[in-house]
């Protein structure tokens, strides 16, 4: 997009996503072997982080995460699952996935996360780090893929 100033004309960056970052420990169910247990409340397990290069105070960051679950129920129940974004160590975004069984037998499923993280930087452009964690609460969710996440800086 170009704006014309007078006698001088302009490229103005608006709505471009630059610096993508990615990381993904497993792209599908089963990928990871052992599955990694989901830690029970009060504790997270850390599932993925992304490190992203903020070279503008006024940018925000496009987050975007995928996490396939599993519950192995020995009877009728149902679970929830705390999925968390941080940015450093502040708590930006937070979704409860609920997984139920009528009987005995294993649940899976995939939980999309998306977020706009507009929180303004303070100071100079620097490295902003993402983690991606998940709790229970109850000791029977396990992941063993898909677990995706992604940052882009949106200029």
């Amino acid at each position: 997009m170009t704006e014309n100033n007078g006698s001088q004309q302009g490229f103005i960056e608006k709505g471009i996503l630059t610096d993508f970052q990615v990381s993904e420990p497993a792209s599908t169910f089963g990928s990871i072997v052992p599955p990694v247990s989901i830690a029970s409340n009060p504790n997270f397990s850390n599932l993925a982080t992304v490190s992203i290069e903020i070279d503008d105070l006024t940018d925000k960051v496009w987050l975007n995460a995928s996490v396939g679950l599993v519950a192995q129920f020995s009877n009728a129940h149902t679970v929830d699952v705390t999925l968390q974004i941080l940015r450093g160590t502040t708590l930006i975004y937070q979704t409860v996935k609920s997984l139920s069984s009528t009987s005995s037998g294993t649940v899976r499923d995939t939980v999309y996360l998306e977020h706009v993280d507009t929180t303004p930087l303070t100071g100079s452009p620097s490295a902003v780090n993402y983690t991606l964690r998940a709790q229970a609460n109850d000791s029977i969710v396990t992941t063993s893929g898909p677990i995706t996440f992604t940052a882009a800086e949106i200029e």
